[in-house]
Protein backbone atom coordinates (compact mmCIF):
# COMPACT_ATOMS: atom_id res chain seq x y z
CA UNK A 1 0.00 0.00 0.00
CA UNK A 2 1.16 3.35 -0.74
CA UNK A 3 1.06 6.99 0.64
CA UNK A 4 -1.68 7.28 -1.74
CA UNK A 5 -3.60 4.35 -1.00
CA UNK A 6 -3.23 5.68 2.88
CA UNK A 7 -4.26 9.24 2.26
CA UNK A 8 -7.45 7.68 0.58
CA UNK A 9 -8.15 5.31 3.10
CA UNK A 10 -7.27 8.39 5.79
CA UNK A 11 -10.19 10.34 3.30
CA UNK A 12 -12.71 8.18 3.34
CA UNK A 13 -12.54 7.76 7.39
CA UNK A 14 -12.83 11.45 7.39
CA UNK A 15 -16.20 11.38 5.33
CA UNK A 16 -17.58 8.21 7.21
CA UNK A 17 -17.45 10.13 10.52
CA UNK A 18 -18.98 13.39 9.06
CA UNK A 19 -21.68 11.38 7.64
CA UNK A 20 -22.33 9.52 11.21
CA UNK A 21 -22.19 13.49 13.36
CA UNK A 22 -24.97 14.73 10.50
CA UNK A 23 -27.03 11.70 10.70
CA UNK A 24 -27.38 12.12 14.61
CA UNK A 25 -29.23 16.05 13.62
CA UNK A 26 -31.91 13.63 11.50
CA UNK A 27 -32.57 11.30 14.04
CA UNK A 28 -35.54 11.00 15.79
CA UNK A 29 -38.91 13.21 15.54
CA UNK A 30 -39.01 16.69 14.10
CA UNK A 31 -39.75 19.21 16.56
CA UNK A 32 -40.11 22.53 14.41
CA UNK A 33 -40.53 25.20 15.90
CA UNK A 34 -43.02 27.96 15.21
CA UNK A 35 -41.23 30.69 15.75
CA UNK A 36 -37.31 31.61 15.78
CA UNK A 37 -35.03 30.61 18.78
CA UNK A 38 -32.74 33.73 17.75
CA UNK A 39 -35.00 36.82 17.31
CA UNK A 40 -38.72 35.18 17.76
CA UNK A 41 -39.54 35.45 13.93
CA UNK A 42 -42.27 33.30 12.70
CA UNK A 43 -41.54 30.31 10.76
CA UNK A 44 -43.36 29.22 7.75
CA UNK A 45 -44.72 26.23 7.67
CA UNK A 46 -43.00 25.92 3.91
CA UNK A 47 -39.56 26.18 5.92
CA UNK A 48 -40.44 23.97 8.54
CA UNK A 49 -41.52 21.07 6.56
CA UNK A 50 -38.52 21.56 4.05
CA UNK A 51 -36.22 21.64 7.33
CA UNK A 52 -35.74 18.78 9.92
CA UNK A 53 -35.76 20.24 13.42
CA UNK A 54 -36.33 23.90 12.28
CA UNK A 55 -35.67 26.10 14.89
CA UNK A 56 -34.33 29.97 13.15
CA UNK A 57 -36.01 31.77 10.77
CA UNK A 58 -34.32 32.30 7.30
CA UNK A 59 -32.74 35.76 8.05
CA UNK A 60 -31.45 34.34 11.47
CA UNK A 61 -29.87 31.20 9.86
CA UNK A 62 -28.08 33.03 7.44
CA UNK A 63 -26.09 35.10 9.63
CA UNK A 64 -25.71 32.35 11.47
CA UNK A 65 -23.99 30.13 8.48
CA UNK A 66 -21.92 33.67 7.13
CA UNK A 67 -20.51 33.40 10.64
CA UNK A 68 -19.36 29.88 10.36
Amino acid sequence: MDDADKAQIDIEHAIQHKLAQHRTLFDGPDVDLSECVECGAHISEARRKAIHNCRTCIDCQQRIEAKA
